[in-house]
């Protein structure tokens, strides 16, 4: 379909008004040679051009600025697939736009228009073009391996969205050991309340979104640092009690170690993270567990789960399942580290 501008419609404007080029370019202050050139193209609609249009004819300025933003949109969509060599398909497939239209995911104008719903999701990522997709939120330490960049972003976003919804109070370093703390009590009574937990995140100074995540990807959770204020990014991948809480102190060992950091690095790659994660799964572990009690316990014969009464059930045998002193699918380790419900 052929993409309109405004000054098609200023054509059809002039022509049924019997208005001369000469005389529109005299009374919006420019040249007629300048108006030919605005009229076939060459040359783009400035803002003072606009404003004086918009006075002379009645027309809405901001009609205007729309109908030519929108033009130009569409112009580097067109150019952006060209030069890829994807059809407009091929490219929403990159997003599971089928995903997006069933959740309800973006808000799309037209789910039969194609193009329309590139130009949707690229307005709900906050970018001008197809190209600036893969230039946003590179300031992410994420769990991920092979993720499908189009996906996390879209994830992301939708966090980033949830995020300011919520009366985050000032954050103090000193309030990562009240949360440490908040859920190794949760976990030793064997408790997972989302809300509870959100608000006390909230209450202590940081961001906290728990998002069902998009089919393909393999993205588990994220920190991030918004103007000062840090946020955990978790998905719903994490189905039992011990998987989430460990999930929340991973970001939380980041937000204790890389808070200054995640500041002001534009982008860290899971490659030039790995070191990271090894180091905030190893401040999980010990949040979780006292690693010379842990060390203690998993080489002890005679140990048995449910005689411990100083940790939780749930992160022993979250821990020994790790370490292969637990079969995954025992008995024991179904007991102990239960699932959240059934709808998670």
């Amino acid at each position: 379909m052929r993409k309109i501008r405004f000054v098609d419609y200023l054509k059809q404007y002039l022509e049924y008004n019997h208005i001369t080029n000469k005389d529109f370019a005299n009374r919006i202050g420019i040249t007629p040679k300048h108006l030919i050139a605005i009229l076939s193209g060459e040359k783009e609609l400035s803002a003072s051009i606009i404003d004086s249009i918009s006075m002379v004819t009645n027309i809405p300025s901001d009609y205007i600025y729309r109908l030519e933003s929108n033009y130009k949109l569409e112009e580097l969509v067109h150019n952006y697939l060209k030069q890829e060599h994807l059809t407009e398909t091929e490219y929403l497939k990159k997003f599971h736009y089928k995903f997006l239209i069933e959740k309800s995911w973006i808000p799309f104008i037209d789910t039969e228009d194609k193009l329309e719903m590139i130009k949707d999701i690229l307005k709900y990522l906050r970018v001008k073009s197809p190209d600036k997709v893969y230039e946003i939120d590179h300031n992410v330490y994420f769990k991920s391996k092979n993720d499908k960049p189009e996906l996390l972003l879209l994830w992301l976003e939708k966090c980033y969205r949830e995020m300011l919804k919520q009366d985050i109070k000032p954050y103090k370093k000193d309030n990562i050991e009240i949360l440490v703390n908040y859920i190794c009590e949760a976990a030793k009574k064997n408790i997972f309340d989302e809300s509870a937990l959100i608000q006390t995140f909230n209450d202590n100074g940081i961001a906290l979104v728990i998002q069902e995540d998009i089919p393909g990807s393999t993205i588990r959770g994220a920190f991030k640092v918004h103007k000062n204020v840090p946020a955990i990014y978790l998905t719903y991948k994490h189905k039992r009690i011990a998987d989430i809480y460990f999930a929340l102190l991973h970001e939380l060992a980041h937000c204790k170690r890389d808070f200054n950091q995640a500041k002001s690095i534009n982008f860290i790659s899971f490659e030039e993270n790995m070191e990271k994660d090894a180091k905030a799964d190893e401040q999980a572990y010990h949040w979780m567990i006292d690693k010379a009690y842990y060390e203690t316990i998993l080489s002890d014969t005679n140990y048995h789960i449910e005689k411990e009464t100083i940790y939780p059930k749930c992160f022993v045998a979250y821990l020994f399942a790790k370490d292969h002193k637990l079969d995954y699918a025992s008995s024991a380790y179904q007991k102990y580290n239960t699932l959240i419900s059934k709808d998670i």
